[in-house]
């Protein structure tokens, strides 16, 4: 019904009839015009004459991202407890938002096989068609973790061979010391892709001069800035609604385990 109250022929009171008949009369046609039409193409051509849908939507990208929740709570508890945060690349999807460390573990774009070797297609054979609905595994725990290992070992280098702006950090950091969240992974949507993230939530008491902890920031190799927030921090900044969903599942692990 457009907005001067007129029906178009589907929302007449006699529409589906009529486009059921419209369907019989293009079908006879078809059959008698061109004895090559088969049934089935026939149906197809005149179902959606009379009746049009739109195309199915193309699927959305799958990333699945395994994301380190790390917080620091000052020896006297009465500071506010700072988190550790990265800011995205100033190009590309949410670029120049502060995120927590993550790394994807999987990309539904590069592979469809999850890295194993593409079949060559023989001569004359057709591409395997594309399902709509993409499934996105379930990546292995140790394979997430090690992947969050290395991404974190680049941000506090053990070896002597990092940059001398993070000297002055706490050295009581334990890494390993991360427990993954077991619940449910967190999904959130994009207009393109879609993010399974599964959390990994690790804390450490920090002795010293937590302020000087909290105005610390440094950058990688890469010019990938690192720093610490606390939450008053975090919306100053602006965190998008996906790290806000993060940390609501990391806050509510932290809770369960301190009870």
């Amino acid at each position: 019904t457009n907005n001067q109250g007129k029906c178009c022929r589907l929302c007449d009171p006699n529409g589906i009839s009529t486009a059921y008949y419209n369907i019989m009369d293009q079908m006879n046609d078809d059959s008698s015009t061109d004895s090559k039409t088969n049934a089935k193409k026939a149906y197809a051509i005149a179902g959606h004459a009379s009746l049009p849908i739109p195309p199915p939507k193309k699927s959305k990208r799958e990333e699945v991202i395994a994301v380190a929740v790390i917080s620091s709570q000052p020896s006297s508890g009465k500071e506010e407890r700072c988190w550790l945060m990265v800011k995205r690349p100033p190009k590309g999807l949410l670029a120049g938002q502060w995120e927590f460390p993550s790394v994807c573990v999987w990309n539904s774009a590069k592979d469809d096989d999850n890295g194993g070797p593409k079949k060559k297609k023989k001569k004359g054979e057709k591409s395997p068609k594309k399902s709509a609905v993409v499934e996105v595994p379930l990546v292995d725990p140790v394979v997430r973790s090690n992947a969050l290992d290395s991404f974190l070992s680049d941000i506090f280098p053990s070896d002597g061979d990092g940059d001398d702006d993070n000297d002055d950090l706490p050295s009581a950091i334990n890494l390993s010391k991360r427990s993954q969240v077991k619940d449910a992974p967190v999904v959130h949507i994009f207009s393109h892709v879609c993010h399974t993230m599964w959390i990994e939530y690790g804390e450490f008491e920090a002795d010293g001069d937590h302020q000087l902890l909290r105005t610390k920031k440094w950058k990688l190799g890469n010019g990938q800035e690192i720093g610490w927030m606390t939450e008053r921090d975090m919306a100053s900044v602006g965190i998008t609604s996906g790290v806000r969903k993060v940390m609501a599942k990391a806050s509510t692990s932290r809770r369960k385990k301190s009870r």
